[in-house]
């Protein structure tokens, strides 16, 4: 039972962080709160049902932290799954479609649809070497996801982006017409010089994140390294786009006649 208690951490340990990688709200994140508060409960309970039979290791107290491991990893699975689709419902909110995105919506569909199973199939579960072997080949199945998912969240952010490009790029065209009297100016035309360079430097920013992410391979992956290296990539891309969008407003103020 010991073995037991392990591998139902290591299951779970990613699942605990996984809720802060996403600021946005979707229709899913309530479920999958109230998911992960039923399994925080559950593995609660295992915990005293696990002690219960360390302490006197009867039939009947190894049946009761069976049923209650069975319990905890299926409001974990569904925990995962909701989690998932939280993740996939980002993405898609953007209404923007993308080589990586599309991926990975794809590529989460599946992953939420075996956790979803796993909730499902725990339930035929019976002894304690069954359980045993279910929480091993999970965590075998679970290593090949680490990869997508973690190519999920850096195109979530990447849409987030496009979409706040997409958006200024909207904000730019509605802008023009209104500067044709002044066009000649120094400044607007350093402005509109300035949007056109960081247009192209954000695109190819995107491009060449995108392609580094979607190429990456499960023997080369180590998620420190990719966080890390993704992070810093994001956090240049942002401020590229953060300065696209201040030189809009600059031009909008103090060009155009309201």
């Amino acid at each position: 039972m010991k073995r037991l208690f392990a591998v139902l951490l290591l299951a779970t340990c990613y699942l605990l962080l996984a809720g802060k990688a996403l600021a946005d709200q979707t229709p899913y994140l309530s479920d999958y709160n109230f998911q992960l508060d039923q399994y925080h409960k559950n593995y609660a309970e295992y915990q005293n049902f696990k002690n219960d039979y360390l302490a006197r290791p009867t039939l009947d107290n190894e049946q009761k932290a069976i049923l209650s491991a069975k319990q905890t990893i299926s409001s974990r699975e569904l925990a995962w799954a909701n989690f998932i689709l939280v993740l996939s419902d980002s993405i898609s909110s953007t209404g923007i479609s993308y080589p990586l995105s599309d991926k990975a919506k794809a590529d989460l569909a599946t992953i939420a649809k075996y956790h979803f199973g796993q909730a499902i199939s725990v339930a035929s579960v019976v002894t304690r070497a069954e359980l045993t072997t279910f929480t091993q080949n999970e965590l075998k199945v679970t290593a090949t996801h680490k990869l997508a998912l973690s190519q999920a969240q850096v195109a979530n952010k990447l849409v987030q982006l496009i979409k706040f490009q997409t958006d200024a790029k909207v904000a730019y065209d509605s802008l023009l017409p209104k500067l044709t009297a002044v066009t000649d100016e120094v400044s607007v035309k350093n402005g509109l010089d300035q949007i056109q360079t960081s247009s192209i430097q954000i695109n190819d920013q995107i491009s060449t994140l995108a392609k580094k992410t979607g190429n990456l391979a499960t023997d080369q992956f180590s998620v420190d390294q990719f966080y890390s290296n993704s992070s810093e990539i994001l956090i240049q891309i942002r401020a590229s786009v953060n300065r696209l969008v201040n030189i809009i407003i600059d031009l909008d103020t103090n060009y155009v006649r309201h």
